[in-house]
């Protein structure tokens, strides 16, 4: 995991947080009750995760960060 890469990606920490929590494979009230967060707040971060990654589904996601070595 390379922390330059993380932050040439423009991923803020929560969003490399919940990248993580999706990875582990945790559904966003998992994530959010671990991260101390609503539902709602996490799916936004999900959603901005989609849009940095260029990702369409949590799968993708998690593949495009592993290429980038971000997780």
């Amino acid at each position: 995991i390379d922390s330059a890469k993380i932050a040439e990606s423009g991923l803020s920490k929560r969003e490399y947080e919940v990248l993580n929590g999706i990875a582990s494979g945790l559904s966003n009230k998992e994530i959010g009750e671990q991260l101390f967060l609503s539902e709602s707040t996490i799916k936004t971060h999900v959603s901005n995760l989609f849009i940095k990654l260029d990702a369409k589904r949590r799968t993708q996601a998690i593949q495009k960060a592993k290429a980038m070595q971000l997780i």
